[in-house]
């Protein structure tokens, strides 16, 4: 086994520089939890070839073994501040500009994934990968809030994971379940860990705010009288959204609240040596723990650090996985 140096590859309007070359200190990426900009912070000597850059520059990091670095980040300076120790770049990935947009419309009978590209395509924001089959028989949004939060709120009700590809581009897809992608080992791989078990909260059920269930998907637009119904006999609460109007949208919508509720039963931080492919949504097995192996985790953020006194780190945010077979909707 041959040891590697860490490096960092910056990429700032085009023009790349190794740390050497961005006389670089640190730079730290913080990805997820699901819904963030996932935000970046770099830190250069007051000299550096980078400590004029301006905010809304285009800024892309790569990180890994020196020579053989990969992506793991990309959207634009927000904002620059310059001090005795140095020059801090703050950045935000390039999702950001779904949070400079707002829009109204109404979508007819189109599926999630047809909802949010749309709504991603009125932002120009480029898109990695969206997918979601629920049919939303009516949605309508305003320019009261912007196209990122309406995105984020249907994230949080059918169960996807929002975000961004190293590239910045959007991501809207199904929390995975399944074998784990990732083995780190105790002894071997951790630098330091801590985790366990919890009570999972209770989660609420979902029913339908039209009457598609009752009188036939040609009747969604009729109200239900008394949709609270739904919930009769469960001390769980109720929701009753407005975008969710037939029975097959509010079974889905519930399935994805009982699953995330179950998946924080286990939660845990896990900090080991630098592992740039690691994205959140990725499956994760921990090996050899004295406390016992908790099975297949699901990684709910990461993040990056890099400077001189420790070298290249990943810390990972875990929860419980789904079991196989119970990818939502």
């Amino acid at each position: 086994m041959s040891l590697s140096r860490p490096g960092v590859r910056l990429t700032v309007d085009g023009r790349t520089l190794t740390a050497a070359e961005a006389a670089l200190v640190a730079v730290t990426v913080s990805l997820g939890p699901s819904g963030a900009h996932d935000p970046a912070e770099v830190m250069v000597w007051p000299s550096s070839r980078l400590a004029g850059t301006a905010p809304g520059a285009r800024l892309s990091i790569a990180l890994g073994p020196q020579g053989d670095e990969e992506d793991v980040w990309s959207g634009e300076v927000t904002g620059v501040a310059a001090g005795a120790d140095g020059v801090v770049l703050d950045g935000l990935a390039a999702t950001v500009a779904l949070s400079r947009q707002r829009v109204s419309q109404t979508f007819l009978d189109r599926s999630l994934a047809d909802v949010v590209r749309d709504l991603a395509a009125a932002a120009g924001a480029e898109i990695d990968e969206v997918q979601g089959d629920t049919r939303l028989p009516a949605y309508a949004i305003d320019d009261r809030r912007p196209v990122w939060e309406h995105l984020a709120d249907l994230a949080r009700l059918f169960g996807a994971d929002l975000g961004a590809s190293p590239a910045g581009a959007l991501r809207f897809v199904p929390a995975r379940s399944g074998i784990a992608d990732w083995t780190l080992r105790f002894g071997a791989d951790l630098l330091a860990w801590s985790g366990g078990a919890g009570k999972a909260p209770e989660a609420p059920a979902v029913a339908a705010h039209g009457a598609a269930s009752e009188a036939g998907a040609e009747q969604w637009h009729w109200l239900l009288r008394s949709p609270a119904a739904a919930g009769a006999g469960s001390s769980a609460p109720l929701r009753i959204p407005g975008v969710v109007r037939t029975q097959d949208a509010a079974a889905a919508a519930g399935r994805a609240l009982a699953q995330r509720a179950a998946r924080a039963a286990w939660a845990g931080r896990f900090e080991t040596t630098g592992r740039p492919a690691v994205r959140p949504g990725d499956l994760v097995a921990v090996a050899g723990l004295p406390a016992g192996d908790p099975g297949t985790l699901r990684v709910r953020s990461v993040a990056h650090r890099l400077d001189g006194r420790h070298g290249f780190r990943t810390t990972l945010n875990v929860e419980a996985a789904a079991a196989a077979g119970e990818a939502l909707p």
